[in-house]
């Protein structure tokens, strides 16, 4: 139905997103080209596709605990994560709290292949998971290959970052879009009016921004950087500045809303070591994780 494609392409226009820019634009022109040929969504073909899988491995003091994090981060199955190939991060964490209540466990592994995704959320889950740490009981997550804005969020919030050879990770930064809807409208014959109570409902709803709006939109997004910034320098026990410098500026930095390959994230400090999910599994099987305070020490190759 044209009418519901277009209400789906307003509300991922108007998200905060915390995911590489390339993704958010394929989700965004996707939707675009749907709404401009009138396509509707087969949703029966994506209802029965799983949004994270979980597996057990043993090791040698007790089960590992390997949770799948793939696709594009949404706060709960539905419409939108069906649309963007998207996991529900409300899934993930009853997953994670499983495996987090479990005395037993000898390690959990996040396995992780996301571009990032939408903010809500996301806070709340990688504070759960910064707390979740134990001496005992280390949280690895893998960028397998990729692991970015918000996916590095949750993944900074570990004991290790670990990043394939050929992977991906970062993307520390927030934005959000706004599209003027209104010649886009007039060029389908539609007149649309809406109808509000309170001075600055619905502002932009059509048209463009004001002056006011813009400064509103851009302090919410300064408030949920604030959060994604201080939370990754916290977690990954760096001085807040370097997780805000610029790449142009600065020696030590967090990419500035860029994300880096392997060798040069390990380098930066946003990972920890390079290594396949297998090797990293392999490893914390014989119960083997290197300290953080090590980090210096490890091999990059």
């Amino acid at each position: 139905m044209p009418h519901e494609i277009d209400r789906i392409l307003a509300a991922a226009a108007s998200h905060i997103w915390l995911i590489d820019e390339d993704k958010a634009q394929e989700i965004v022109n996707v939707l675009a080209v749907r709404a401009s040929t009138g396509q509707g969504i087969d949703w029966a073909a994506d209802e029965a596709k799983p949004v994270y899988a979980a597996e057990t491995r043993q090791g040698r003091q007790g089960p590992i605990h390997v949770l799948q994090l793939h696709g594009t981060v949404m706060p709960r199955s539905g419409m939108m994560s069906r649309m963007s190939g998207g996991a529900s991060l409300d899934q993930f964490m009853k997953a994670f709290d499983a495996a987090a209540s479990d005395a037993s466990a000898q390690a959990i592994v996040m396995d992780i292949d996301s571009p990032g995704g939408i903010v809500d959320f996301v806070p709340e889950a990688a504070e759960r998971m910064f707390k979740a740490r134990r001496a005992d009981r280390p949280i690895v997550a893998v960028a397998n290959p990729l692991c970015a804005s918000a996916a590095y969020w949750l993944a900074s919030a570990a004991d290790e970052i670990v990043v394939t050879v050929s992977g991906r990770v970062g993307s520390v930064g927030v934005y959000q879009m706004h599209d003027d809807l209104s010649e886009a409208l007039k060029m389908k014959g539609i007149s649309r009016t809406v109808m509000k109570k309170g001075p600055r409902k619905a502002e932009g709803a059509i048209g463009p921004l004001d002056e006011s709006a813009m400064k509103h939109r851009e302090e919410e997004i300064g408030y949920i950087y604030d959060l994604f910034t201080k939370a990754v320098a916290r977690n990954r026990g760096v001085d807040l500045s370097v997780v805000r410098a610029d790449p142009e500026e600065a020696k030590e930095h967090f990419g500035g809303g860029r994300a880096y390959r392997a060798r040069e994230a390990v380098r930066l400090g946003m990972a920890d070591r390079i290594g396949t999910l297998e090797d990293t599994i392999s490893r914390l099987q014989r119960g083997r994780l290197t300290p953080r305070t090590a980090r210096a020490r490890l091999s990059v190759i």
